[in-house]
């Protein structure tokens, strides 16, 4: 699904390597991987468990090439088990969304994100999670540019550099 849509920043949005290529693996890495288990995939071939227990993992990271404005962040998440557990969406550090001792769906996959987020145009995106004592599921990560600023700021520059400008005329026009 997340390959498919158009203008996804994403590399290996869904897992389709067969392993974690492009996303960066810290914290608590048990119990964590990427399988073919149908219980893990919402679409394609692999999607990824994630069932640290005791502490948070943090594997799932990657830095995004965006232009200054806004993207759209969407991901499907599957809960298997009770609490305690928690799984917690970020962007450039800050958590954007949160569940925290989540019992199990009951239609399985859930759209998760739908956020609109602001982009730098050097942009991280991290998944945090636990679960305790089972597995969380996640698949088919999009982020999509929505908006741009026009020129990343650079009116704002050159105003400011004419208005310096005009101000030196005058004052050298004063005298």
């Amino acid at each position: 699904v997340c390959s498919s849509i158009s203008g996804n920043l994403v590399q290996n949005c869904g897992f389709e390597t067969g392993d974690f290529t492009d996303w960066l693996h810290t914290g608590n890495l048990g119990a964590t991987g990427v399988t073919s288990s149908a219980t893990y995939v919402h679409s394609g071939s692999y999607g990824a468990f994630l069932g640290p227990v005791g502490s948070d993992g943090f594997l799932i990271q990657q830095v995004l090439l965006t232009q200054p404005g806004t993207v759209q962040l969407f991901y499907y998440l599957e809960n298997e088990g009770n609490p305690p557990d928690d799984f917690t969406a970020y962007w450039n550090g800050a958590a954007v969304n949160t569940f925290i001792n989540v019992f199990p769906t009951t239609g399985g996959w859930a759209l998760e994100g739908s956020l609109s987020l602001v982009a730098t145009g050097h942009d991280t995106l991290q998944f945090g999670f636990r679960q305790d004592p089972s597995y969380w599921g996640l698949d088919d990560i999009s982020v999509v540019q929505t908006s741009t600023t026009p020129d990343g700021g650079m009116t704002l520059m050159l105003l400011g550099g004419a208005l310096f400008g005009l101000e030196t005329l005058r004052r050298r026009f004063r005298v």
